[in-house]
C-alpha cells in the first residue's frame, strides 16, 4: 500500500489560546512530523503558489476572502503518483479547510483511496470540513479524523500513535 502524509500548514503568527503568538513550525506541521516518527511515512506539504503573509491580520483577510470567493489557489506541486492511502492535516480555518487544501484535492485522483484527516484548532473542531473531502473527493473513503486542540497538540503523541494504528488497519 503505497500512502503519504499530505498537510497544510502556517509558521509565523498564529493564534494559540486567543493570543497570537509567532510560531516557527506551524501546529500542523507539527502533528504531521509526529505522524511520520511513528509510520515512518514520507511527507508531502501542501504550499500555495504565492505565499502568505507574515502579520497575522493580514494573513486572515486573505484566507477570509479565499473562502468568501471559493477560491482554488494555485500550489507550489500535487501528489504526482496515485497514493492509497492519505493522512491529510490541515487547520481549521474559518469552519473548514484553508483553500489550498480545496485545491489539493480538486486535483487527487481519488478512486480507491483512504484518506486520514487530521484537523488542528483552536476550539472550532473540524466543522464542515469532512463534509467538503467527501464532496472534492466522492469516490473516497474518509476515517475517523484526529481533532487537536493547538494548546495540547505536544502532548498528545499517545493519541497520535493509537489514530495511526488504528488508521492503518481500516
Amino acid at each position: 500500500m503505497k500512502s503519504v502524509i499530505a498537510y497544510f500548514s502556517h509558521r509565523g503568527y498564529n493564534c494559540v489560546d486567543g493570543k497570537v503568538k509567532y510560531l516557527e513550525k506551524g501546529n500542523t506541521e507539527i502533528v504531521a512530523h509526529m505522524i511520520a516518527c511513528v509510520s515512518h511515512l514520507p511527507l508531502f506539504k501542501i504550499e500555495p503558489e504565492s505565499n502568505y503573509p507574515d502579520n497575522f491580520y493580514e494573513y486572515l483577510n486573505i484566507t477570509q476572502q479565499e473562502l468568501a470567493n471559493k477560491a482554488y489557489p494555485q500550489l507550489k506541486g500535487y501528489l504526482h503518483d496515485h497514493y492509497d492511502e492519505i493522512y491529510l492535516g490541515f487547520p481549521n480555518y474559518w469552519g473548514t479547510m484553508p483553500r489550498a487544501v480545496f485545491s489539493f484535492l480538486k486535483e487527487l485522483d481519488d478512486n480507491n483511496v483512504v484518506i486520514h484527516p487530521f484537523i488542528t484548532h483552536d476550539g472550532g473542531d473540524y466543522g464542515s470540513s469532512l463534509t467538503d473531502i467527501k464532496t472534492l473527493c466522492p469516490h473516497a473513503t474518509i476515517t475517523e479524523p484526529l481533532s487537536l486542540k493547538c494548546t495540547h497538540i505536544k502532548c498528545q503523541l499517545s493519541a497520535i500513535e493509537t489514530w495511526v494504528k488504528k488508521g492503518s488497519h481500516d
